[in-house]
C-alpha cells in the first residue's frame, strides 16, 4: 500500500478532499501577498544618576513612573480583529544602568470581575487576567526573553527562538500537547532572576518589574533598537489585546512584527554567578568489631559568567542537581521512551540554539541522555565530573553553542555496570538571514575508560544540516539532513551499527483565515543518535494537518468556528522484499469537522479518529504482582466517534462532559519467531461492550485456514457479517507466556453506533476457550493456578 492510497482513505472521499485542498490554495495565495503591519515605536525613560528606582510594590505611582510618558494603544486580536481595545492599559519602560522596569496599569470598569486562577511560578497564564512582555534584546526579529505575570503577581519567563516555531505540528484529538518544558522554540523552563509585583486597585490592577541587565543577553553601545511587545488578556471578557498589532493565527511571539524602543546605551558587562555546594555525613555501626564510623564527603561547584554581555559559559564540577524539580509522573503504553523535558539548570540558558530536527520526535541532541543510565529500567543517575557550556550570538547574526562534559562510570545496586568513563561534545551554529536561518551541528560520544580494553571501538557520531526558510509573511520551509556513524565492531552489542541517514522537509502556511502544514520526516534503519532522542527508526512519515477558523457575524454568542483535520503515517523506510512495496507500521487521523468555540471561552464539537497500528513482536504493557499484559503481534484498527463540551475554563464552576463511542477490529496474523522491530507508538488490545453471539469455528487438524464458519445469529438477518477465523497469540493477564488459541472475531452489527465484541468459541486439538466481553471471565486468571500453566476458561453454555 502506497502512502498516497493510504492517506486518501484515511479522509473520506478523494473528491471532497480535493475540494478543501483546492479552497485552501486561492485564499493562500492571495493571502500570502499581504504587508504585515507596520511596528509601532515605544519610548523608553532613563534613571539618572542619583534619582531613586521606582519601589517594586505592585502600585504605579513613583515619581520616576509619573515622569514618563505612557505607551496606551492597544490593537484586539480577538474577538474583534483590529478594533482597538475595550479597556485602557498603560505601559512604561525605564532604563537604568543595571536594570529595564516595566510597569503596567491594567484598567477595568468593574475590577472586582478581574479573574486570578493561577499562583504558581509559570503558571499558564490563558485563563487568567495577565500580562505578558517580550524583549528582542538583539533586534533580530527572531529571539525574545518572554517576562509575564497576572494580579497575583506570578513570575512567567522563558526563551522564544525562531519566532516560536519548531518545524512541526502536533497531531491528535483534544488539547494535549508536550510537557512544560519542552524541546522546542520555546522554553518556558528557562528561569531568570528579577522581581515583579501585582496588586488590585480601584483603577483595575497593576504590575511593576525589574530585570537585572545581567540576566538578558544583548548588544551593547550607544543607540541600540530593542523589539518589545506586550500582550494583556481581558479574562472575563475573553479579549486579547497586543501593543504592536498581531495578526489572527500568529501569537505573542511573532517577534517580527513587535514594536520599537530606539535609542538604548547598554554598557558592557562581565558578570560572575558561583554557586558552591558541601555534602557531608558521618555514619557509625555498632556491629562491626573495628572501623564502626564512615565518614564521606562532597564538593561542588557551578559557575556562570557571562563573557559578553551576549555571550554566557556555564561551568560545573562534581556536579549536583538535588535542588531540580522533579519529573512529571507518566504511565507508558508503549514500548517507545516516554519523554521528559530537561530542567537542569546547568543546560536550559540557549537550549533552543542546541535543538536540532524534528522536537520530540526525531532529536540529534538531548541533553537528558548526559548523566542518565540508559540502561534498560534503571534510569539511575551518574556522576557528572566536570563540564563547559558556552552558547550565545556572535558577529551580529550567529547562534553558537559549545558543550564537552566527562562523566563517570556507574554501577547498579547489584554491582552491574551501566555505563562506562564517557565524554560528550556537541557544537552547533546558526546563521540567522532576516527570518530565516541555516545551522549545522556535531554531537559525539566517547568511551575514555575501558577495563576491557576496547575503548576506541566505543563511540558514536552524530551531524547534519538544517535550513527555515521563511518564503513569505506566512509560509514557512522547514528541513534537515542527517547522518550518525556507529562503529561495525564486536563492542557494540546496543543498537544499530555502521551508517545511516535521516531528512526531514515540512512547509506551513498561516494566516487569518487557514492553518495549513504537511510534510515528511525519512530515518533509516541503522540510524542512532545515542545522544539524541529518537523514539523509533526505520521509517517514512508524511503528515499534514488543514485547520479553518472563521469568525462569523452570527449568533452574536459564537467566537469562532474551527473545523480541522490532521493526518500522519510510519511506514517501513525499506521494503521487506523487492516489490513488496512499505509494510504500514502506524496510521492516525482525526477528522474533527464541528467545533465551535464561544465567546465565553471554552468549545465544544463533534469529531472521529482512526488509528491503525501493526507491531510485528509482541511487547509487554504491565507486569507486576504476577499479573502482566502483552500485547500480542498483528494489525489492530481502533476508531472513535466523540461529543466533547469543555465549559469556560475561568468560570468560577467548570466542568467537562465527554461522550465517546468507538469499535475496535483485530486482524491477527500467524505467530512467528520475535524480532526486534520499529513499530508503532501505541496498540491497544481490542476493546469491547454491548451484546454477543456465540459462533463456533472448526478446526481443521490444527492448521491456520479454516474453511467455513457456522454461526448461531441473535435473529435471522443476512447483514451479519461473516465470521473469520484466524490464529493468534492471546494476551491474558497473569504470569505465563502468550498462548496460541484459535480466535473468531467479526466486525460490528450494522446499524449499531457503540462497540460490538463478538462472542465465540473456537477449538483447537489442544484446548476450548471462549471469548467474550471484557466484562466477562473468559480470562480471569485463577489465584491458585501454577506459575507456566494456563488456566482454562469456563465452558460456553448452551446457545
Amino acid at each position: 500500500m502506497s502512502c498516497t492510497h493510504h492517506l486518501n482513505a484515511m479522509i473520506p472521499g478523494r473528491r471532497w478532499f480535493a475540494a478543501v485542498v483546492t479552497a485552501l490554495v486561492l485564499p493562500a495565495t492571495a493571502a500570502a501577498q499581504s504587508a504585515p503591519p507596520t511596528p509601532p515605536t515605544v519610548k523608553a525613560g532613563k534613571l539618572a544618576d542619583g534619582q531613586a528606582a521606582p519601589v517594586i510594590d505592585g502600585k504605579v505611582d513613583d515619581a520616576a513612573w509619573l515622569a514618563i510618558e505612557p505607551h496606551t494603544t492597544f490593537t484586539q486580536q480577538d474577538p474583534n480583529l483590529g478594533a482597538p481595545a475595550t479597556e485602557r492599559t498603560e505601559v512604561r519602560l525605564l532604563f537604568s544602568k543595571t536594570h529595564v522596569y516595566a510597569s503596567f496599569v491594567c484598567f477595568d470598569q468593574d475590577p472586582s470581575k478581574i479573574i486570578m486562577s493561577q499562583a504558581r511560578r509559570d503558571a499558564s497564564l490563558a485563563e487568567t487576567d495577565s500580562i505578558i512582555a517580550i524583549f528582542d534584546t538583539f533586534n533580530d526579529n527572531q529571539n525574545a526573553f518572554v517576562f509575564g505575570t497576572n494580579p497575583l503577581g506570578i513570575e512567567y519567563d522563558g526563551q522564544v527562538a525562531r519566532e516560536g516555531q519548531a518545524g512541526g505540528i502536533t497531531f491528535g484529538g483534544g488539547a494535549a500537547g508536550t510537557q512544560r518544558g519542552g524541546i522546542s522554540a520555546f522554553n518556558p523552563n528557562w528561569d531568570g532572576d528579577w522581581v515583579v509585583r501585582a496588586s488590585v486597585t480601584e483603577r483595575g490592577w497593576e504590575a511593576e518589574m525589574a530585570i537585572p541587565l545581567k540576566t538578558l543577553r544583548y548588544a551593547t553601545g550607544e543607540n541600540q533598537t530593542w523589539g518589545f511587545n506586550v500582550l494583556r488578556n481581558i479574562r472575563h471578557k475573553n479579549e486579547q489585546v497586543y501593543l504592536a498589532e498581531i495578526p489572527r493565527g500568529f501569537d505573542i511571539y511573532r517577534i517580527s512584527l513587535a514594536a520599537k524602543v530606539p535609542g538604548l546605551t547598554l554598557a558592557n558587562r562581565r558578570d560572575i554567578k558561583v554557586i558552591p555546594y558541601a555534602l557531608g555525613s558521618t555514619n557509625r555501626d555498632f556491629t562491626r568489631a573495628t572501623d564502626q564510623t564512615d565518614n564521606k564527603g562532597e564538593l561542588g561547584i557551578d559557575l556562570k559568567w557571562g563573557v559578553r554581555p551576549n555571550l554566557t559559559l556555564d561551568v560545573t564540577a562534581n556536579t549536583d542537581f538535588a535542588q531540580v524539580e522533579a519529573d512529571e509522573e507518566q504511565v507508558n503504553l508503549t514500548r517507545f521512551d516516554l519523554f521528559f523535558p530537561e530542567k537542569r539548570p546547568f543546560f536550559l540558558e540557549n537550549a533552543t540554539t542546541f535543538q536540532f530536527g524534528q522536537p520530540q520526535a526525531v532529536d540529534l541532541f538531548f541533553s537528558r541522555r548526559i548523566g542518565l543510565s540508559g540502561a534498560a529500567g534503571t534510569l539511575l543517575p551518574i556522576d557528572i565530573l566536570a563540564g563547559t557550556r558556552l552558547s550565545g550570538k556572535v558577529a551580529g547574526s550567529w547562534n553558537i553553542g559549545l558543550l564537552n562534559i566527562q562523566t563517570n562510570d556507574a554501577t547498579d545496586q547489584n554491582g552491574r555496570l551501566l555505563s562506562l568513563d564517557t565524554n560528550f561534545t556537541a557544537m552547533r551554529a546558526q546563521r540567522e538571514v532576516g527570518r530565516s536561518s541555516y545551522g549545522a551541528i556535531f554531537v559525539g560520544k566517547y568511551v575514555t575508560s575501558d577495563p576491557s580494553g576496547t575503548t576506541f571501538n566505543k563511540w558514536n557520531r552524530a551531524y547534519g544540516v538544517d535550513a527555515n526558510w521563511q518564503v513569505s509573511e506566512g509560509q514557512r520551509i522547514s528541513t534537515y539532513l542527517a547522518r550518525t556513524d556507529t562503529p561495525e565492531t564486536p563492542q557494540n552489542v546496543n543498537g544499530p551499527r555502521g551508517s545511516d541517514w535521516s531528512s526531514r522537509a515540512f512547509y506551513d502556511f498561516r494566516n487569518r483565515l487557514w492553518q495549513v502544514g504537511a510534510g515528511v520526516t525519512h530515518v533509516g534503519r541503522n540510524f542512532n543518535p545515542e545522544v539524541g532522542f529518537l523514539p523509533r527508526r526505520n521509517f517514512i512519515r508524511p503528515e499534514m494537518r488543514i485547520f479553518f477558523q472563521p469568525q462569523p457575524k452570527r449568533p452574536k454568542w459564537i467566537r469562532r468556528v474551527a473545523p480541522h483535520i490532521s493526518a500522519n503515517a510510519f511506514y517501513d523506510a525499506e521494503e521487506v522484499r523487492p516489490g513488496a512495496g512499505r509494510r504500514l507500521q502506524t496510521a492516525f487521523s482525526h477528522v474533527h469537522l464541528f467545533e465551535i468555540q464561544p465567546m465565553r471561552g471554552g468549545r465544544f464539537g463533534w469529531f472521529f479518529d482512526v488509528n491503525k497500528d501493526n507491531p510485528l513482536a509482541p511487547f509487554q504493557v504491565y507486569n507486576r504482582d504476577g499479573k502482566r499484559v502483552v500485547i500480542p503481534v498483528g494489525e489492530y484498527t481502533w476508531t472513535q466517534h466523540a461529543f466533547e463540551y469543555f465549559h469556560d475554563p475561568s468560570a468560577a464552576v467548570t466542568g467537562t462532559f465527554r461522550y465517546r463511542v468507538g469499535s475496535t477490529t483485530t486482524a491477527t496474523s500467524t505467530p512467528s519467531k520475535s524480532r526486534a522491530t520499529s513499530a508503532s507508538p501505541r496498540a491497544s488490545p481490542p476493546a469491547s461492550a454491548g451484546r454477543a453471539r456465540t459462533s463456533r469455528c472448526p478446526a481443521r487438524g490444527g492448521r491456520s485456514s479454516p474453511t467455513s464458519c457456522r454461526s448461531r445469529r441473535p435473529s435471522p438477518s443476512p447483514t451479519w457479517p461473516a465470521c473469520r477465523c484466524s490464529r493468534s497469540t492471546t494476551a491474558r493477564p497473569v504470569s505465563i507466556p502468550p498462548t496460541p488459541v484459535w480466535r473468531c472475531s467479526t466486525g460490528r452489527a450494522p446499524g449499531s453506533s457503540s462497540s460490538t465484541t463478538i462472542a465465540a468459541t473456537c477449538s483447537t486439538r489442544r484446548r476450548t476457550t471462549r471469548w467474550a466481553a471484557r466484562s466477562s471471565s473468559s480470562t480471569r486468571a485463577s489465584s491458585t493456578s501454577r506459575p507456566g500453566r494456563a488456566v482454562p476458561a469456563r465452558r460456553p453454555r448452551p446457545a
